[in-house]
């Protein structure tokens, strides 16, 4: 049986090869011609797609956060991947702080495996050795057919040809993203802090928000906090036990809730010793919605504006050389935080402005489908 040759073939692995030996001048070919790999302007993100509630069994709030569409890994006509994460909510009992005796907590944990991509170590680091040979594997395209064998579309980037380009690469720090998201939430006022205490004094809740990392294609920053948000609202903190003298803490299963008619103030619980308080949903305050935007020198070296990528891929990040801003916005109209990363993210006056614009207008977008 013979087989048929498709040229589509290869002129697919002839930009395969160029864009991994090339980073940077292939993405200068599009943005040369204002427009992205992707096809989309520079302004535009990618769709993003929320799940949530799907981890019951496990947690008490989950949610998954897709940005962009998996579907595109099959069309020849892109070469868009995309970023999921997901998030898991789990209580644990603490005991409150001396200065915020009513107040509970909140724990971020972000994790990653090989699985999320290609330079993912057993350990969840990122690595960015140039001399691997998956240094510039798309994460989640798919293989290609040529001749009837299957081959992968990684190309091995050389030290003699990273040596020869400029374009620096910045690591996936997940500790970074941790702090992060963490010093975000509890600054919006998204949650209510006190709606997490127990027994003043004596026992508050701990929600420990685990991320993990599905698939990296870039902008792992917004995709994390996003998640992290939509599990918090999707968080029903459970029926507990409380004794009165101890401050010791209880969850009350759903069997003992059945055997008595889910009556919270049941007189066989409500003794002198022990109460039983109701579980809850957290009251949700404003969503604290975040925009990163890449920074990239002009193509146009008489040009000293630099050209600015809202949501990037990782083949954008890794252009950028990590230089990047998030502005954290409201639908308020607030700026939550700005944070600025790598020496080269210098923006103007008008610049900064658009920024803000462009992060008040995506507040005003996911506010909804976040918080539903």
């Amino acid at each position: 049986m013979t087989s048929v040759h498709n040229p589509q073939d290869g002129r697919e692995w002839i930009l395969d090869a160029y864009r991994a030996l090339e980073p940077k001048n292939y993405l200068g070919e599009f943005t040369s011609n204002n427009v992205r790999p992707d096809g989309r302007p520079f302004h535009t993100s990618r769709p993003i797609t929320i799940l949530t509630s799907f981890l019951q069994r496990n947690s008490y709030g989950s949610a998954m956060v897709t940005f962009g569409n998996d579907n595109n890994a099959s069309n020849s006509n892109t070469t868009g991947s995309s970023t999921r994460v997901i998030a898991a909510c789990t209580l644990l009992v603490g005991h409150p702080g001396p200065s915020t005796p009513t107040h509970g907590d909140i724990d971020v944990s972000v994790s990653a495996s090989p699985l999320s991509g290609p330079r993912f170590d057993i350990g969840g680091r990122e690595s960015v050795d140039t001399a691997s040979p998956f240094y510039n594997y798309q994460s989640g395209k798919n293989t290609a057919s040529n001749g009837g064998g299957i081959v992968n579309d990684s190309v091995p980037l050389t030290d003699a040809v990273a040596g020869g380009s400029d374009t620096q690469l910045q690591p996936t720090d997940t500790k970074e993203i941790e702090s992060w998201i963490r010093r975000t939430i509890r600054s919006s006022r998204f949650i209510d802090p006190t709606e997490l205490g127990i027994e003043p004094g004596k026992s508050a809740w701990r929600v420990r928000i685990s991320i993990h990392i599905i698939n990296h294609d870039g902008n792992l920053w917004d995709a994390s906090l996003l998640c992290a948000c939509a599990a918090l609202g999707d968080l029903r903190l459970p029926v507990v036990e409380v004794d009165r003298r101890s401050g010791g803490v209880r969850i009350v299963s759903n069997d003992d809730l059945d055997n008595n008619d889910g009556a919270i103030n049941n007189s066989k619980h409500n003794t002198s010793k022990f109460e039983r308080r109701k579980g809850q949903s957290l009251t949700l305050g404003p969503l604290p919605v975040p925009l990163t935007i890449a920074v990239l020198p002009s193509n146009d070296e008489n040009s000293s504006r630099d050209i600015l990528l809202v949501d990037p891929t990782h083949l954008e990040e890794d252009v950028s050389s990590g230089n990047s801003v998030t502005v954290v916005c409201n639908t308020k109209k607030e700026i939550v935080e700005f944070h600025k990363k790598g020496s080269s993210s210098r923006l103007s006056v008008d610049q900064i402005k658009a920024v803000a614009s462009m992060g008040f207008g995506r507040a005003q977008e996911l506010e909804t489908l976040v918080k539903g």
